[in-house]
């Protein structure tokens, strides 16, 4: 088209932001959801599978007449369990039955004290078992049956192949001892008694009961008359689950329970799933909803650039468009042209950029479809909206009343929602919270439209006062900017949404460090629950690439107050050194004092006894809330002042690698460097870490753009202020500061104003996403300070925006004004 050959800069600036735009909103969603997903399977992964299996339960008491008396009719009712799963659950059921039953409880071997034996039948047993002496159970009667142990239960227990013993009522015999075939297999985790012998003491017991657990004929077992405990396991295929259907299957998962309920036989359903998926559907509500905050941000940021792009090329062609008009040609013709023009561009630089997104990976969403579409049709209907209004010459202001009604409802809008988003949480899936921060920015703007014209008439009546031409003709121009809201309400928003973005992004990341910080309690923590001999922490100490070494013992006891005493948690260590260990980290220790510290619960006692490490009677002298490292849960917490005489704990500054070569059989070690892993690793936090910066950046980007876009579309009326002043004398220096000073006030307004309230948005959302951070509560919201780094990045992305767009006004106005 004419009109496109003749204005190509133009086109391929606003090809280029069309394409850009759609690019980042159509990609952006789709590496959010494909991180979600990936988050919805490590969710059911990263748990032991016998805690996501849903495990439908029935117990058979003596003489119960009811069936289940042999493995046929077990297998039928696995049929019929299943047959009720919701569809949404038997979609991401594995199709594999697993059912077993056993004995309800353990029964005395011979009646020895403390050796007892469970027995047990799995379907599909023998498939993963393999014999290493004897063979398999054989079928058996009702006062005899044949078992098969566990090799490693047998060396523990002096069980061999052949040995017969009394059970109860019964004769078990031993026809052989068998192992796992692959260990890893995932039929282990579901049966992990079968591997080894448990170990369980009993209140006030000096010696623990061992309990092992026997495969049996499983006709043989069904066929006793003993209570029976049937289970059948439903086990949920992570690579199934996804976001899109999370929400459903907790759903069904519920309803699965429900129609148990209402069945004939009592049986109960024990999952651990439903709560697993509950909470990763409050981390994705939060990530969705965060992630929808940042995309209007960007919306409104992209369609604000766009419309500068379109606004500058509807000026271009005003001459055109009214030599058409001139020519008789209708206002709807004209209309057509330049929306036409703008259609040949933008429609196929916004199908470039879905096309680009469709390499990322991730399923598509609503906005990844709609969004370019909407893009390009708004971009459309800027222009044709231009082309209309053109004839006025763009010099025609709106109704003052409506402009005023306007501002007073995206004030209102504006904090309604930040109240709401305070008191009800982003968590809630309401549509008007998500804009919040956008809303708020849009107030912001507002404001500095109102309050831009009197501060900038100020500093002129201030230039006005002194001698020197440069200052008073740069603030008359600046005074005299027509066309300043759209670029405010572009770059405001542009910087407040990145400097949010950034800040909580920062914030996440100094949470993250503390929370790692707070799990281990030292750079190295290395625990050993039978003790670490003296010999032993010589070894490390003086290990090279070990700096320093605290010993520390940590054990539960119970404190003796009030009726039964209190559930405690002792850690004695010497609290000097701890603190110098722990020097320039993130860690807050408590104080050292002159006796012991003790929770709040305790503080009022003038003294009580415990009983570990020995026999002690504890004077508190102090309160202490938490000790790095160490989970008290619902217990009390007591700190003993002083390095403890038997040492279980060792708080290390220095290299893993150094470390790790000198501990003892059983000794568990953990680092902060571990532990931050495990916290940033988790695919949710990953994608809202990716998606802030990855936001942030195009933020960035688009405000400059914006900012260079608004300095152009006033060349030409500047060029001509300019060159009659050029005739008076004004060097080519003088017309670049100049145009700097036209430029600055409302630039560098508009961007202070930006930073602010983009600092402040963490403090007045508050949303909390401990989370995402180890389950720190509140520590990323934001609510008391703000960490200095990300404030620190944020101001630096304000301040680089701002002056890039004053040295290329500068140079600008140099070069535009040389001759």
């Amino acid at each position: 088209m004419r009109l496109l050959g003749v204005h190509k800069g133009v086109a391929a600036l606003l090809a280029a932001l069309v394409f850009g735009a759609a690019l980042v909103v159509s990609a952006l969603p789709r590496m959010v959801e494909s991180s979600l997903d990936a988050a919805a399977r490590s969710a059911v992964g990263a748990a032991p599978p016998g805690t996501t299996a849903l495990a439908v339960q029935f117990t058979r008491q003596l003489f119960d007449p009811r069936a289940m008396r042999t493995t046929d009719q077990v297998a039928e009712a696995d049929a019929a369990w299943r047959a009720l799963l919701p569809p949404a659950l038997r979609e991401v059921a594995d199709p594999g039955p697993l059912y077993d039953f056993s004995t309800s409880s353990p029964i005395l071997i011979d009646d020895q004290a403390h050796r007892y034996l469970t027995l047990k039948w799995v379907s599909g047993a023998d498939r993963h078992v393999r014999y290493v002496e004897g063979g398999p159970p054989g079928p058996g009667s009702r006062t005899r049956v044949e078992v098969a142990v566990p090799a490693v239960a047998a060396t523990e227990m002096s069980i061999k192949t052949g040995d017969t013993f009394r059970i109860g009522d019964l004769t078990a015999k031993v026809t052989g001892l068998f192992e796992p075939v692959r260990p890893a297999d995932r039929f282990w985790a579901l049966e992990p008694e079968l591997t080894y012998v448990i170990h369980h003491r009993v209140p006030l017991a000096t010696e623990d009961d061992l309990i092992v657990t026997a495969l049996t004929d499983g006709d043989s077992l069904a066929g006793v008359e003993l209570p029976i405990l049937f289970r059948w396991l439903v086990t949920p295929a992570q690579d199934r689950l996804s976001a899109g259907n999370a929400a459903a299957v907790l759903a069904a998962t519920e309803e699965f329970g429900r129609r148990l309920g209402k069945q004939d036989v009592e049986v109960a359903l024990s999952t651990g799933f439903d709560r697993i998926l509950g909470e990763y559907l409050d981390r994705l509500a939060v990530t969705r909803a965060l992630i929808t905050v940042f995309l209007s941000g960007l919306a409104v940021v992209c369609l604000g650039t766009v419309a500068l792009a379109v606004l500058l090329f509807a000026r271009r062609v005003r001459g055109d468009l009214l030599l058409m008009r001139a020519r008789g040609a209708s206002l709807a013709r004209v209309v057509l042209t330049c929306g036409g023009a703008v259609a040949l561009v933008a429609v196929p630089a916004a199908a470039a950029g879905q096309v680009a997104a469709g390499f990322v990976p991730g399923a598509p969403t609503a906005v990844a479809r709609l969004g370019p579409a909407a893009l390009a049709a708004g971009t459309v209907a800027i222009a044709c909206a231009a082309a209309a209004l053109g004839r006025s010459g763009g010099r025609r202001s709106g109704n003052p009343l409506r402009r005023i009604v306007l501002e007073l409802l995206v004030l209102v809008l504006a904090v309604a929602s930040v109240h709401l988003l305070r008191t009800r949480g982003l968590d809630t899936g309401d549509a008007f919270l998500a804009p919040a921060p956008v809303l708020l920015a849009l107030a912001v703007a507002l404001a500095v439209l109102r309050a831009g014209p009197a501060v900038i008439h100020l500093a002129f009546r201030a230039a006005a006062r002194r001698s020197g031409a440069v200052p008073f003709l740069g603030l008359a121009a600046a005074r005299a900017v027509p066309g300043a809201a759209l670029p405010v309400l572009t770059l405001l928003p542009a910087v407040a949404l990145a400097a949010y973005g950034m800040a909580t992004a920062g914030g996440l990341e100094e949470a993250q460090r503390q929370a790692a910080w707070e799990r281990t309690g030292a750079e190295i923590r290395v625990e050993r629950a039978q003790g670490i001999a003296p010999e032993t922490l010589r070894q490390i100490a003086h290990a090279p690439g070990v700096r320093a070494v605290v010993p520390a013992a940590v054990g539960t006891t119970v404190a003796e107050v009030g009726f039964g005493g209190r559930p405690a948690t002792v850690v004695a260590v010497d609290l000097d050194a701890y603190r110098r260990l722990v020097a320039g980290s993130p860690l807050h220790l408590p104080r050292p004092g002159t006796g012991a510290l003790v929770s709040p619960d305790l503080s009022a006692m003038r003294s009580f006894e415990i009983g570990w490490p020995a026999r002690t009677t504890v004077t508190p002298a102090g309160t202490v809330d938490a000790m790095p490292g160490v989970a008290a849960g619902d217990g009390a917490l007591i700190v003993l002042p002083g390095a403890p005489a038997q040492v279980n704990t060792l708080l290390i500054a220095g290299d893993p690698a150094a470390v790790r070569p000198l501990l003892p059989s059983g000794a568990h070690m953990t680092t902060v460097a571990g532990a931050h892993a495990e916290i940033t690793g988790a695919p949710l936090t990953g994608a809202l870490t990716a998606a802030l910066r990855v936001a942030a950046a195009a933020l960035a980007a688009y405000a400059l753009v914006a900012v260079a876009i608004a300095l152009t579309g006033g060349a030409a009326r500047r060029a001509e202020d300019l060159g009659l002043l050029r005739a008076l004398g004004l060097t080519r220096g003088q017309a670049g500061l100049v145009t700097v000073l036209e430029a600055a006030p409302l630039l560098v307004l508009t961007a202070v104003a930006g930073l602010a309230a983009g600092l402040a948005m963490p403090a007045l959302i508050g949303i909390d996403l401990s989370a995402y951070a180890g389950g720190r509560h509140g520590a990323p919201a934001g609510g008391a300070l703000l960490p200095v780094l990300p404030a620190a990045v944020a101001a630096a992305l304000a301040a680089g925006v701002a002056a890039v767009a004053l040295v290329g006004a500068y140079w600008g106005g140099r070069r535009g004004h040389a001759g």
